[in-house]
Protein backbone atom coordinates (compact mmCIF):
# COMPACT_ATOMS: atom_id res chain seq x y z
CA UNK A 1 0.00 0.00 0.00
CA UNK A 2 1.13 3.46 -0.47
CA UNK A 3 -0.13 7.08 -0.04
CA UNK A 4 1.18 10.46 1.14
CA UNK A 5 2.13 12.85 4.41
CA UNK A 6 1.10 16.26 4.04
CA UNK A 7 2.67 18.51 6.42
CA UNK A 8 -0.59 21.07 7.33
CA UNK A 9 0.05 23.94 9.83
CA UNK A 10 -2.21 27.10 10.85
CA UNK A 11 0.80 29.18 10.06
CA UNK A 12 2.90 29.60 7.28
CA UNK A 13 6.00 26.87 7.00
CA UNK A 14 9.53 27.87 5.67
CA UNK A 15 10.67 25.47 3.60
CA UNK A 16 13.73 25.12 5.98
CA UNK A 17 11.21 23.82 8.47
CA UNK A 18 9.94 21.05 6.08
CA UNK A 19 9.85 17.53 6.84
CA UNK A 20 11.87 14.99 5.80
CA UNK A 21 12.01 11.47 5.15
CA UNK A 22 14.28 10.74 8.12
CA UNK A 23 12.70 13.19 10.37
CA UNK A 24 9.44 11.29 10.24
CA UNK A 25 7.94 9.27 13.07
CA UNK A 26 4.81 6.68 12.93
CA UNK A 27 1.82 8.05 14.83
CA UNK A 28 -1.34 6.10 16.80
CA UNK A 29 -2.35 3.01 13.90
CA UNK A 30 0.10 4.64 11.17
CA UNK A 31 2.79 2.52 9.87
CA UNK A 32 4.89 2.67 6.56
CA UNK A 33 8.46 0.81 5.75
CA UNK A 34 9.63 3.95 4.15
CA UNK A 35 9.17 7.67 3.11
CA UNK A 36 10.15 8.93 -0.66
CA UNK A 37 9.87 12.65 -2.07
CA UNK A 38 7.17 13.09 -4.23
CA UNK A 39 7.75 14.69 -7.68
CA UNK A 40 7.77 18.92 -7.81
CA UNK A 41 5.48 18.08 -10.77
CA UNK A 42 3.23 16.32 -8.37
CA UNK A 43 2.51 18.95 -5.27
CA UNK A 44 -0.06 21.11 -7.05
CA UNK A 45 -2.16 17.83 -7.63
CA UNK A 46 -1.77 16.19 -4.44
CA UNK A 47 -3.05 19.43 -3.23
CA UNK A 48 -5.94 19.65 -5.29
CA UNK A 49 -6.33 16.05 -4.19
CA UNK A 50 -6.80 17.35 -1.02
CA UNK A 51 -9.06 19.76 -1.09
CA UNK A 52 -11.35 18.46 -3.05
CA UNK A 53 -11.45 14.46 -2.16
CA UNK A 54 -9.55 13.90 0.84
CA UNK A 55 -11.08 16.64 3.12
CA UNK A 56 -15.24 17.08 3.50
CA UNK A 57 -16.34 18.48 0.27
CA UNK A 58 -17.03 22.32 0.11
CA UNK A 59 -14.92 22.57 3.60
CA UNK A 60 -12.17 24.46 1.89
CA UNK A 61 -11.28 25.97 -0.85
CA UNK A 62 -7.33 26.86 -2.70
CA UNK A 63 -6.17 30.07 -2.96
CA UNK A 64 -4.87 31.41 -6.43
CA UNK A 65 -1.46 29.90 -4.88
CA UNK A 66 -2.74 26.30 -4.70
CA UNK A 67 -0.47 26.20 -2.29
CA UNK A 68 -2.78 27.60 0.70
CA UNK A 69 -6.20 25.87 1.77
CA UNK A 70 -9.05 28.35 3.37
CA UNK A 71 -11.83 27.10 5.52
CA UNK A 72 -15.27 27.90 3.96
CA UNK A 73 -16.72 26.17 7.61
CA UNK A 74 -19.40 22.89 7.28
CA UNK A 75 -17.20 21.13 10.46
CA UNK A 76 -20.95 21.30 12.53
CA UNK A 77 -22.86 19.07 9.73
CA UNK A 78 -19.54 16.89 8.78
CA UNK A 79 -19.32 16.14 12.59
CA UNK A 80 -23.57 15.49 13.30
CA UNK A 81 -22.71 12.65 9.89
CA UNK A 82 -19.07 11.68 11.51
CA UNK A 83 -21.34 10.74 14.93
CA UNK A 84 -23.49 8.94 13.20
CA UNK A 85 -21.17 6.84 11.85
CA UNK A 86 -19.88 6.45 15.23
CA UNK A 87 -23.04 5.40 16.98
CA UNK A 88 -23.59 2.58 14.18
CA UNK A 89 -20.30 1.26 14.40
CA UNK A 90 -21.51 1.35 18.31
CA UNK A 91 -24.20 -0.26 18.02
CA UNK A 92 -22.95 -3.21 15.70
CA UNK A 93 -20.67 -4.11 18.87
CA UNK A 94 -21.83 -6.83 21.24
CA UNK A 95 -20.58 -9.68 23.39
CA UNK A 96 -19.98 -12.00 20.71
CA UNK A 97 -18.30 -9.87 18.35
CA UNK A 98 -16.12 -7.64 20.81
CA UNK A 99 -13.00 -9.58 20.62
CA UNK A 100 -12.52 -10.55 16.74
CA UNK A 101 -9.42 -9.65 15.44
CA UNK A 102 -10.95 -7.50 12.16
CA UNK A 103 -14.42 -7.42 13.78
CA UNK A 104 -16.67 -3.90 14.31
CA UNK A 105 -14.87 -3.17 17.87
CA UNK A 106 -11.70 -2.69 15.30
CA UNK A 107 -13.65 -0.94 12.71
CA UNK A 108 -14.78 1.53 15.26
CA UNK A 109 -11.07 2.19 15.93
CA UNK A 110 -10.37 2.29 12.98
CA UNK A 111 -13.31 5.32 12.51
CA UNK A 112 -12.29 7.04 15.77
CA UNK A 113 -8.58 7.55 14.90
CA UNK A 114 -9.05 8.01 10.82
CA UNK A 115 -12.58 9.71 10.58
CA UNK A 116 -11.91 10.66 6.82
CA UNK A 117 -11.14 7.10 5.93
CA UNK A 118 -7.92 8.12 4.19
CA UNK A 119 -5.12 6.35 3.49
CA UNK A 120 -2.97 9.14 4.05
CA UNK A 121 -1.10 10.86 6.80
CA UNK A 122 -1.05 14.01 8.31
CA UNK A 123 1.91 16.00 10.35
CA UNK A 124 0.71 19.09 11.96
CA UNK A 125 4.03 20.23 13.06
CA UNK A 126 5.39 23.30 11.35
CA UNK A 127 9.45 22.66 12.11
CA UNK A 128 11.57 19.74 10.31
CA UNK A 129 10.55 17.23 12.49
CA UNK A 130 6.76 15.83 12.87
CA UNK A 131 4.64 12.64 13.92
CA UNK A 132 2.43 11.17 10.84
CA UNK A 133 -1.00 10.48 12.16
CA UNK A 134 -4.29 9.53 10.47
CA UNK A 135 -7.12 11.79 10.25
CA UNK A 136 -8.45 12.38 13.78
CA UNK A 137 -5.72 15.16 15.24
CA UNK A 138 -6.14 17.37 11.10
CA UNK A 139 -9.99 17.20 12.02
CA UNK A 140 -9.59 18.46 15.74
CA UNK A 141 -7.93 21.07 14.00
CA UNK A 142 -10.17 21.90 11.74
CA UNK A 143 -12.96 22.06 14.40
CA UNK A 144 -11.27 24.82 15.49
CA UNK A 145 -10.91 26.80 12.58
CA UNK A 146 -13.29 29.84 11.71
CA UNK A 147 -14.55 30.53 8.48
CA UNK A 148 -11.49 32.22 6.38
CA UNK A 149 -8.72 30.41 8.35
CA UNK A 150 -5.52 29.34 6.34
CA UNK A 151 -3.90 25.94 6.71
CA UNK A 152 -0.42 26.50 4.96
CA UNK A 153 0.56 23.12 3.43
CA UNK A 154 4.29 22.34 3.64
CA UNK A 155 6.33 18.71 2.14
CA UNK A 156 4.20 16.48 0.50
CA UNK A 157 6.10 12.97 0.89
CA UNK A 158 5.07 9.34 0.08
CA UNK A 159 4.90 6.22 1.74
CA UNK A 160 5.00 2.62 1.10
CA UNK A 161 4.36 -0.23 3.59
Amino acid sequence: MHGIVFQISTSPIDSDDYIGIDTVSEGDMAGFNYLHDTEEGERSELIHDLAERILPKGMFTLEADNETLVYQGGFEVWSKSYLDLIRTKTEAIDEDNIMEWIGPAFQLQKAIVNPLESPDYFVLESDSYGTAERSRDLMLLVGKLKDGAKLYIGEILGYHT
